[in-house]
């Protein structure tokens, strides 16, 4: 019976053990000793709230891994005690009873702030990984809320500066936006990638293009839009008589993603969650070039801007508004014509594709 993986009973017992194990590993990653001093030198005290029976079957792991030291973990239930030769247990304790900080923990404080990056700062997974119910057993993350704080309001700053400069100064903005994401690592796929791929153009372009990400020429020049893709754009904005030089070019995702074949990468659309994980430098982008006009190319994109699927079908042709109550509009990726098999048909859609970009430039002349 316990090998029918089918089995409920036997799904429970398994969720069960996955949970005490996670419990294990949540007890080792967010446990923090403080130091205190007591009268046969110092000892280290930890305070943890397990929500299973784990204190006992994760000791070994401590006296392996803090055998030089005396230190004591209490817990409601039971506490463990270690002085360096022998471990003992005792009753269970309460919060009071262990030491709020000390010195170290300062000094720990003050180097977490140095070196924290609000870019790389994944909420989701923070809270999914380590609930909020360990925070207040470790010193830094009581700083996090103010540092994240602190973030937006410097960004909010940059951007406002950048809005009240028309000139080279407002390049300065922009140019640490771009910076900052060059060291994003908000999902997977910086770890292939060559590096990120910021927009480029005027920082107070009146048009704004949203791709969907690099690809694979894109990734190795770390410019956006100047493979095959963005020469079927560049010739149908200049068949539409619209200035190119005036347009901010993007993409919604800001690494290549792809399938290794052999020697050639091919390219694998993005998934919802490397979508949202970026929309944070769109948002950003929006912000400090706040263009009249943004256009969306292909579904990626519009699920981008829009935080949510949209159809090009029908939202295809007509003026849209943003969550933040920008324009917008959306029309096909330029690679969607690259990919048509018949030429009558391909034809056809690229002269629909101008007259979407013909319109769109209508809208800031």
């Amino acid at each position: 019976m316990i090998e029918d993986r089918a089995d409920p009973l036997v799904r429970r017992l398994d969720r069960i053990a996955k949970d005490v194990r996670r419990d294990i590993h949540k007890m080792r990653a967010f446990l923090r000793f403080r130091e205190v001093e007591e009268d046969g030198g110092t000892r280290f005290v930890a305070w943890f709230e397990p929500d299973h029976h784990i204190v006992r079957a994760n000791a070994a792991f401590f006296v392996n891994r803090f055998a030089s030291m005396r230190w004591s973990i209490l817990t409601p239930e039971v506490s463990i005690h270690w002085d360096g030769k022998a471990l003992s247990e005792g009753p269970g304790a309460s919060k009071s009873d262990a030491p709020d900080g000390d010195p170290t923990e300062e000094v720990w404080k003050t180097y977490y702030a140095s070196i924290f990056n609000p870019a790389r700062v994944k909420i989701g997974a923070m809270l999914k990984e380590m609930p909020k119910k360990y925070w207040k057993n470790m010193p830094e993350t009581a700083l996090v809320p103010g540092l994240l704080a602190a973030a937006q309001a410097r960004e909010s700053g940059m951007i406002q500066k950048a809005r009240d400069n028309v000139g080279g100064n407002s390049l300065i903005a922009w140019e640490a936006l771009r910076d900052e994401a060059a060291g994003c690592t908000r999902c997977p796929l910086y770890k292939p990638a060559t590096q990120t791929v910021f927009g480029e153009g005027p920082v107070d372009a009146p048009l704004m293009f949203v791709g969907e990400q690099p690809g694979d020429q894109e990734d190795i020049a770390g410019r956006p839009f100047v493979g095959p893709a963005g020469q079927m754009f560049d010739k149908a904005m200049a068949e539409a008589g619209v200035d190119r030089s005036r347009a901010y070019v993007t993409n919604a995702v800001k690494h290549f993603k792809f399938e290794q074949r052999g020697k050639r990468r091919i390219h694998a659309k993005p998934g919802a969650g490397e979508i949202d994980a970026c929309r944070w430098w769109i948002e950003q982008e929006q912000m400090l070039i706040k263009p009249k006009v943004t256009v969306a190319l292909g579904a990626t994109a519009a699920r981008s801007l829009f935080g949510k699927v949209m159809t090009i079908g029908r939202e295809r042709g007509r003026a849209l508004q943003l969550p933040d109550g920008g324009e917008a509009w959306i029309t096909v990726h330029p690679s969607y014509l690259l990919r048509l098999p018949d030429p009558a048909h391909a034809a056809e859609e690229y002269a629909r594709f101008v007259e979407d970009l013909r319109t769109v430039g209508g809208r800031i002349a």
